[in-house]
């Protein structure tokens, strides 16, 4: 038996989640089919800049977003030496523009997915993983995935989004390919119990500059947690990583020796700048990760998804119940690639470089976010989708 909706999206991250909160807030039937049995809970991306803030009151969950972050809904960015954890660059506070927002990834999604189980017209199935596509059809598009009873259930769709990740099943059943590079050298994400605030002042989001130990030091949650991101070499396994994740604690942490904190998690993962060579491919469309990956230090790789969902809901409810030719869809692909190709993967490359350069005093003239701070002019990566053409209001 075949199950019928306009949308399904395949991925319960935030992407996905987002997306089909915004399409069932537009009155569009929408279904998310998940691999995982349950939602991801890592924290995973934090940060949240202040430029998505819009899409999160579009999608109704920003109050929910504050409330859940507590003392952390409002950060500011600092930029220091690994060396001695002075202060290279931070920018002054504004009172008259929100902080970076810190909410684990993991919280984020419960957050969006308690607000969809509110909503008739929207299902999320967990346990559900993708199997099959057939995409040759120019009206519907079906999809086949397995069930946590080891069965098989397919849906007809109007239009299915691949939201899956960076791995994504969607993107290779369709035959996309995923263009770009490794950079040469695996990130670990650490998140580590650790009086910072107490030890080094540190209270904000933390770029930290040095040629071998640079890295990220960020809040997570407002009970000490921190995330501490380090690099390593590629060929490390989880057993060098265990043995020199102390020695990037002594390089990276301000405080007296000799330091005690407490190790939660240890995630390494790739540094990568990808890009599909499509994001459209006849009624499948890519968001998120599944469209794009990028390292973490412009912190855009979770902004970026935010605002593939959030433009894409806005174009699909064009398309779908406004009438706009469905060439708006191809609008949309080429601009969000467009995004990606000309301002998030060159500068996400340059920050990126920037903190391993070794003449730190120049770090604010070089650095992306730093020269467009000072400016007052924030780097956009967001889409107007009125100027797409054929999009209809």
């Amino acid at each position: 038996m075949t199950s019928k909706t306009t949308v399904l999206i395949v991925g319960a991250g935030p992407v996905g989640l987002v997306l089909a909160l915004r399409l069932a807030l537009e009155n569009i039937n929408v279904t998310v089919v998940e691999a995982q049995n349950d939602l991801d809970d890592a924290p995973k991306a934090m940060a949240h800049l202040p430029a998505a803030f819009p899409e999160f009151k579009k999608a109704g969950i920003f109050d929910d977003l504050v409330a859940e972050a507590g003392q952390l809904a409002s950060t500011g960015l600092t930029f220091r030496r690994t060396s001695d954890s002075s202060i290279i660059f931070a920018p002054p506070p504004n009172p008259a523009r929100p902080g970076v927002m810190i909410i684990p990834q993991g919280k984020l999604n419960r957050i969006v997915y308690k607000h969809l189980q509110k909503r008739a017209n929207a299902t999320v199935l967990l346990g559900h993983p993708l199997q099959s596509l057939d995409n040759s059809s120019q009206d519907t598009v079906k999809a086949t995935v397995g069930t946590p009873e080891k069965s098989e259930k397919v849906f007809e769709a109007s239009f299915v989004v691949g939201a899956d990740g960076g791995k994504s099943t969607v993107r290779k059943l369709v035959g996309i390919s995923f263009d770009g590079e490794t950079l040469p050298c695996q990130l670990v994400a650490s998140d580590v119990y650790y009086d910072f605030s107490k030890h080094g002042g540190f209270k904000d989001a933390n770029f930290m500059a040095d040629p071998e130990n640079y890295g990220l030091i960020s809040p997570i949650t407002n009970d000490g947690l921190w995330r501490v991101s380090f690099s390593v070499p590629l060929d490390y396994g989880s057993k060098e990583i265990e043995e020199v994740a102390s020695e990037k604690f002594e390089a990276l942490f301000p405080g007296p020796r000799p330091l005690r904190y407490r190790v939660k998690r240890l995630a390494p993962y790739k540094a990568q700048q990808l890009c599909a060579t499509a994001f459209r491919k006849g009624r499948v469309l890519l968001a998120g990760d599944a469209a794009h990956l990028t390292n973490p230090y412009a912190g855009w790789g979770m902004a970026t998804g935010i605002f593939d969902a959030g433009s894409l809901a806005d174009v699909l409810a064009s398309h779908l119940q406004r009438e706009a030719p469905d060439t708006v869809l191809d609008a949309w692909a080429d601009a969000r690639r467009k995004i990606f190709l000309d301002v998030v993967d060159p500068v996400s490359r340059e920050c990126f470089w920037a903190m391993q350069d070794p003449d730190f005093d120049s770090l604010p003239l070089r650095h992306p976010h730093i020269k467009a701070m000072k400016a007052g002019k924030p780097l956009g990566i967001a889409t107007d989708v009125t100027s797409l053409e054929g999009y209809v209001a």
